[in-house]
């Protein structure tokens, strides 16, 4: 993976999401009415629509997207062309041999018998290992080693070693957990299988942006892999974070998410440009959550830059 210096290697942020946040998108069922107009997403955010409904204690609950996969097909396949991605490139992208829809990743996991549901890893739990001895060693050595980088980047973007390396622990651990599914293909998922409007609608988005991208910089946009989220490179970066956040430090004309410097400088950027301010915890705490909206994460962001 590190070996990919012919284009652009790029990453993005694990993206949570709760049902807090409303839907914005719906795929109909004719090819006219793929296109989501503006009408639809304020009846979504208004509740007017037949589907929402309130709980007991009158929030709104999670709207379910409707559609076949062939109707998200086409609705994506619209956002393209909207997008100036021309019709040519459209059916080469989508005849590729190597497109493929991860079904497992929607898939809740069946508990063998005399077995209970698993939980989901919390960022504490003994199997993650944050704050395990070795672990903390691992990120002071990450500190010690890139010690002049890592001074350069506090001095111009203010943001202290220790936070930028925590973030890199909780993402990837050090580069052992880049993922395994082609980015193309986890943002195609999450568009044809999520039953959530708004992720849907954030996956449509971010393969326009990520098929943009791989066009702009002559990258196959079936090489690259990352999280099932399609979050990839050393800080997990999605494909629109790449483009607003990321930076080559080393000025090699190449922005390498899967070399130290480039991805130490772009999660240094990301925070400061989100209104990170060194001694304001209110402040960091914010930006921290901006990079993944999740108060577990930002605890545990926090608790691992403190013990390094």
């Amino acid at each position: 993976m590190n070996t990919l210096k012919t284009g652009v290697v790029v990453v993005a942020a694990l993206f949570s999401f709760t049902c807090l946040f409303s839907s914005v998108a719906v795929a109909n069922k004719t090819v006219e009415a793929t296109e989501i107009t503006s009408k639809e997403i304020q009846n979504k955010r208004t509740g007017k629509q037949t589907g929402v409904k309130k709980n007991r204690c009158g929030k709104k609950e999670k709207t379910v997207i409707a559609g076949s996969i062939e109707q998200r097909r086409a609705a994506l396949q619209t956002s393209f062309r909207k997008a100036g991605i021309s019709q040519d490139e459209i059916d080469e992208l989508f005849s590729d041999e190597r497109i493929e829809i991860h079904h497992n990743i929607y898939l809740s996991p069946v508990p063998k018998e005399g077995e209970t549901k698993k939980r989901k890893l919390s960022y504490f739990d003994e199997e993650f290992g944050l704050l395990k001895p070795e672990s903390i060693e691992s990120g002071k050595r990450i500190i010690a080693e890139n010690k002049d980088l890592l001074e350069r980047l506090e001095s111009f973007y203010g943001i202290p070693a220790n936070y930028i390396v925590a973030i890199i622990r909780v993402e990837t651990n050090f580069k052992e957990h880049l993922g395994e599914y082609r980015i193309f293909n986890s943002l195609y998922t999450m568009a044809m299988l999520s039953k959530r409007a708004k992720r849907v609608n954030m996956a449509n988005k971010e393969l326009v942006t990520w098929v943009k991208t791989c066009r702009k910089t002559g990258i196959d946009p079936f090489t690259v892999k990352g999280s099932w989220a399609g979050a990839f490179g050393i800080p997990q970066f999605m494909p629109s974070s790449y483009v607003m956040f990321a930076v080559d430090h080393n000025n090699d004309g190449i922005i390498d998410l899967y070399d130290y410097p480039d991805a130490f400088a772009s999660v240094a950027n990301y925070l400061r440009r989100v209104g990170w301010k060194t001694g304001d915890e209110k402040r960091m705490r914010r930006a921290v959550y901006r990079y993944n909206h999740e108060k577990a994460y930002v605890n545990a962001v926090f608790a691992y830059a403190e013990s390094i």
